[in-house]
């Protein structure tokens, strides 16, 4: 699969920077700690406290 083609799943600040230089379709970050707006400044697309809030809600 091409990078530009897959998502990428970080933690960390340096893993999200990774995923974005590496020129990844889509990157999400995923906010333990509190440090939401320095992920989104690493170049998260989204950012998360939790994976399940990506899955989509069914009516």
């Amino acid at each position: 699969v091409p990078p530009a083609r897959a998502v990428v799943f970080e933690d960390a600040q340096s893993g999200v920077a990774a995923g974005r230089a590496g020129e990844f379709g889509y990157v999400v970050g995923v906010d333990r700690v509190g440090q939401t707006e320095e992920l989104r400044a690493r170049g998260a697309d989204v950012v998360v406290t939790d994976l399940a809030q990506l899955l989509a809600e069914q009516p």
